[in-house]
């Protein structure tokens, strides 16, 4: 059982804006934001997002998120790279919005292989093998994996270091069920490229500068919803 101590991370608080930008190459979104007024460069590689999502079987999370509920949050299992057999490095997050204000909780869990048998019953047994504190185990053990989605992301940082743009191009989506799983079917999404500036509370002093520069508007996009909305047209509403 690993030490809790060593791997409970909590963020500081910060502002997270988002821009949809529709049927537009990705070459043209670099360059907005490399031309954006305060300066901005390529840091770290492109890398895969994977995500699975769970919820509250009534997917309470899914609902608090699509009516813009000021105080939502989501839970979701995180890592990078290859999508499927043995996952080395995967990590549990909880992320709290209160309005455009975000925290995460992350706690690291044991390698694990996902596959098309994987089931809600192997995640428990993951959450309660990677000894995680006893008050996130009881949340979780109410939960069920309800999608799995990713994504291709790149990084980028102002020259000052204060502010960052990620580009996340290339969504799919799959369907989570309890087992039997169908993983080879999806839906891919690659007209939507979703840009998001992300910054600490106590440095909003440009902000305005920033988002005024970007060709496109401001607007709310949750990928989480966006799957659970594809994947149930019914809840599309």
């Amino acid at each position: 059982m690993q030490n809790t101590s060593e791997y409970t991370v909590l963020e500081n608080a910060r502002f997270e804006r988002k821009f949809v930008v529709e049927n537009q190459s990705v070459q043209y979104v670099r360059q907005i934001i490399r031309i954006n007024p305060i300066g901005f460069r390529s840091v770290f590689q492109s890398r895969r997002v994977n995500n699975i999502y769970f919820d509250s079987p009534s997917l309470n999370n899914y609902y608090d998120n699509h009516y813009g509920k000021s105080a939502r949050s989501k839970v979701r299992v995180r890592w990078y790279g290859e999508t499927f057999g043995r996952i080395e490095h995967p990590i549990l997050e909880f992320k709290l919005k209160r309005a455009l204000v975000g925290k995460k909780k992350s706690f690291k869990l044991l390698p694990f292989e996902l596959t098309e048998k994987t089931t809600k019953q192997d995640f428990f047994e993951l959450f309660k093998n990677s000894g995680l504190p006893e008050e996130v185990l009881n949340e979780v053990k109410k939960l069920v994996p309800t999608l799995l989605n990713n994504y291709q992301r790149e990084y980028f940082k102002s020259f000052d270091g204060k502010y960052r743009f990620t580009l996340d191009q290339k969504l799919r989506f799959y369907g989570f069920k309890n087992k039997n799983n169908r993983f080879h079917q999806f839906t891919e999404d690659k007209e939507t490229i979703i840009v998001e500036l992300k910054y600490d509370e106590k440095e909003t002093d440009i902000v305005s500068l920033i988002t005024s520069s970007f060709p496109v508007r401001l607007n709310k996009f949750s990928k989480y919803v966006r799957g659970i909305e594809i994947l149930h047209p019914h809840l599309a509403v």
